[in-house]
């Protein structure tokens, strides 16, 4: 019989890596739309504002600490 408690840290631990996969594949889609962007000839953002980054988060993904920045 599995512990509860170890029921919700499994959970919270598979939550974490989806979390991080999503992260991921957000800033692939990001660098996917300016690669379209100057694929058509509308170039890269020309704007400094938009090529920084809105927030930095910190994730746990298999025991490591690893630090992502989440672009708009």
């Amino acid at each position: 019989m599995t512990n509860i408690y170890d029921a919700i840290k499994e959970k919270e631990n598979q939550i974490a890596i989806y979390q991080a996969q999503i992260s991921g594949l957000q800033a692939e889609i990001e660098a996917l739309r300016v690669a379209a962007r100057i694929l058509e000839g509308g170039g890269a953002p020309v704007s400094a504002e938009t090529a920084r980054p809105v927030a930095v988060q910190t994730v746990a993904a298999n025991g490591a600490d690893k630090t992502k920045r989440v672009w708009p």
